[in-house]
């Protein structure tokens, strides 16, 4: 990998363990947009799970230039991955989020449209490197310009395709089951 992707007054680079910070700001920014609390209250949670001896997961930052101070960013969008295993097709990449603040939408540019196309320059360089066989992500099914980049791309939809269904288990059910309720 080499390391980032220099862009037009914004580029995409691995996040170091001082990104946590902007990091943890943007999932919060994201989840309040989406109704949600973040669980991940400090950038402790963040620095544990992703950048000690054996991290958790990956994460990629798109850093824009500050418009009021010369050579100065700020990390404007993240991408966050990690490996993972299924025995019938091996080990891949697994893009568990993606965000871009809302001011750096939509513009003549759009930093999301090329910090997509550069994570997955990244991702797919990634996945190569580490011999995966393919690279996981899900996809709002009300987020119909997403779907249709990736599908233009070359994306399967699984759910259509394969019939899969993604259920989840909270820390409560968790909690429940383990003590046998």
């Amino acid at each position: 990998m080499s390391g980032s992707c220099p862009l037009n007054r914004f580029r995409v680079r691995p996040a170091e363990p001082r990104d946590c910070s902007a990091i943890l700001r943007l999932i919060k920014v994201r989840g309040r947009g989406k109704g949600k609390v973040s669980e991940c209250q400090s950038n402790t949670y963040l620095l544990r799970d992703g950048f000690g001896s054996r991290p958790f997961f990956y994460c990629l930052v798109a850093e824009a230039s500050k418009q009021d101070v010369m050579g100065g960013t700020d990390v404007v969008g993240f991408a966050m991955y990690y490996f993972t295993y299924d025995p019938w097709i091996g080990k891949l990449l697994y893009l568990e989020d993606f965000y871009v603040m809302d001011e750096y939408r939509g513009k003549h540019i759009s930093i999301s449209s090329q910090l997509i196309a550069n994570c997955l320059c990244l991702f797919l360089q990634i996945a190569i490197d580490s011999n995966c066989s393919c690279m996981h992500f899900l996809v709002v099914v009300w987020n119909k310009p997403s779907i249709e980049y990736y599908m233009r791309r070359g994306a399967s939809d699984l759910s259509t395709e394969e019939g899969w269904h993604l259920f989840r288990f909270d820390k409560e059910h968790l909690i429940r089951m383990a003590s046998g309720e």
